[in-house]
């Protein structure tokens, strides 16, 4: 096991030269609390289909059953906040974290340069790390590191940055200064649990990945559930809405790591005419290759573009749609069929050449109460 002869403000200008924001350090043992917490969030199935995430979930606390002699965790942070821009017409929101350069790039870099700086000081010690893809409870560590509190959209709120920020750990065998845990409440305030349109806010510090809109146009690879589509609103990758509340944002400022923060590929919109007309995955990787938008896949942000468009109600977008009925995928072609007939345009459904069970599905709930119903 290493000894660093560091002090935690030597590793805090570290971080800061490697493109990170804040840093803390918390000891390697387990996070009980965090065990008890994520068993029950299991339990409720909150956690959708999201097969990956009940894998050994003992691991998620114990950050020594990952790197086994492990003594500390370091907790980074970085600030990812930018003004969303006033939302154009015929346009889908996207969320703040992935407007510019996939964060995953840009961190992992940060970290691997960080490690061979603190490798370079002490020679031997063993660091692991992760950007929230690793089996770790990042907000727990974060929390008990003193990098911030978890609050009611449980999200970590820091106190200088509010949700906007990325979290990033390192395990390391090497013994560093320890921070304290930072004091921080919510208080009686609800903003983010009554802003949610899907409910997915339980007052329980926990996310119902079934209801929520991040997941519903990210990771979930199957239908949006018709009862959802109309909350889905005008969010076409991810959802912001429970941190636009949060009083902790109110005096947000831009970040300062360029390729987060200042690069666009994304943005915090985009014209879904554009993303309706995305045929191939080879034009989708080419548009999204270094972006976080590349996660929902092709299907995916297609499916989101159509149930975005029949909730706006644009008649410039209904040509787009009709181009996007021809679409190989049957997931799209369903989303689709909902979209247009939240235009009206059922009959013209109706006249198309389709035999997928699904998408016939979609197609007959097109007709509601009082309508004609389908031809036979």
């Amino acid at each position: 096991m290493g000894h660093a002869a560091i002090s935690l403000d030597a590793l805090q200008q570290l971080a800061q030269q490697h493109g990170f924001d804040d840093l803390k350090v918390t000891s390697a043992d387990d996070h009980p609390e965090a065990a008890k917490a994520f068993a029950e969030w299991l339990k409720r199935d909150h956690h959708a289909d999201m097969d990956w995430v009940a894998r050994d979930p003992e691991r998620r606390s114990a950050p020594r059953q990952l790197v086994p002699d492990a003594a500390s965790v370091i907790m980074l942070g970085v600030n990812y906040y930018r003004e969303a821009c006033p939302l154009e017409q015929g346009y889908g929101q996207v969320a703040r974290y992935a407007a510019g350069t996939d964060y995953h790039r840009v961190i992992e870099k940060g970290m691997k340069g960080l490690i061979e700086d603190l490798q370079s000081r002490d020679a031997g010690t063993q660091h692991r790390f992760y950007v929230d893809y690793g089996p770790v409870i990042e907000r727990a560590f974060a929390e008990r590191s003193g990098l911030g509190f978890v609050g009611r959209s449980a999200n970590l709120i820091h106190p200088e940055f509010g949700t906007y920020v990325f979290l990033a750990t390192i395990i390391t065998d090497a013994a560093l200064p320890v921070s304290e845990p930072r004091p921080g409440t919510c208080g009686q305030c609800t903003r983010c649990i009554d802003v949610c349109p899907t409910g997915a806010l339980k007052d329980l510090f926990q996310v119902d990945a079934n209801l929520c809109i991040s997941y519903l146009t990210i990771e979930n690879r199957g239908p949006i559930p018709r009862h959802l589509r109309k909350q889905i609103g005008t969010w076409l990758f991810g959802c912001d809405l429970c941190q636009e509340v949060c009083p902790y944002n109110a005096k947000a400022e831009r970040g300062v790591n360029a390729a987060i923060a200042g690069e666009t590929i994304a943005g915090t919109q985009m014209d879904l005419g554009e993303i309706l007309r995305l045929r191939t995955r080879e034009a989708f990787s080419e548009r999204f290759s270094r972006s976080a938008v590349k996660r929902a896949k092709r299907e995916g942000l297609v499916r989101n573009a159509a149930v975005v468009a029949g909730n706006l109600g644009h008649e410039e977008l209904v040509p787009a749609l009709k181009e996007a009925f021809t679409d190989e995928s049957a997931l799209v072609r369903g989303h689709v069929a909902w979209a247009l007939g939240e235009y009206g345009e059922r009959e013209w459904l109706m006249d198309r050449s389709e035999d997928d069970a699904y998408v016939l599905s979609e197609i007959e709930a097109t007709f509601k109460p009082g309508d004609a119903p389908p031809a036979a």
